[in-house]
């Protein structure tokens, strides 16, 4: 292997890596969603966060916020 090859490698793998860190992220914060309270759960809703089946889903349009 020449050194253009091992760096194209390295530029690959930190874009992996930096996938998989936002995926891991983007997983944790969806199973502390679901382990809150239901209240806060459904002042969320209300507060125009996508439901529990949802969870990838837009936020709806706030006109407040």
């Amino acid at each position: 292997m020449d050194v253009a090859s091992l760096e194209q490698e390295v530029i690959s793998l930190t874009v992996r890596m930096d996938e998989m860190e936002r995926l891991v992220s983007d997983h944790s914060q969806r199973f502390d969603t679901l382990q809150t309270r239901w209240w806060k759960r459904l002042w969320f809703r209300i507060d125009g966060w996508p439901g529990q089946r949802d969870l990838n889903g837009m936020r709806a349009w706030r006109p407040w916020h």
